[in-house]
């Protein structure tokens, strides 16, 4: 259900659902192709930006695709 919830909440903001791929969500907040999102890219989503410290379980600043897939799966 979260990751219903998750890809719902998202998915308006960015077109995501128009295309019918999830990863490209991540794609198209990850403004400078670096494949991770910094705090500053995942500004762009009020919600991503508030659970951007649980995502980021490794604590590096940046949420990693392996990050954003594991949280979106749970």
């Amino acid at each position: 259900m979260k990751k219903f919830a998750f890809i719902l909440f998202f998915l308006p903001a960015t077109g995501a659902l128009a295309s019918g791929n999830i990863s490209d969500l991540f794609a198209a907040l990850d403004k400078d192709g670096n494949g991770a999102l910094s705090k500053e890219e995942a500004s762009a989503e009020s919600r991503l930006a508030a659970a951007f410290d649980e995502i980021d379980s490794d604590g590096d600043g940046q949420i990693s695709r392996a990050e954003f897939d594991k949280y979106q799966s749970n």
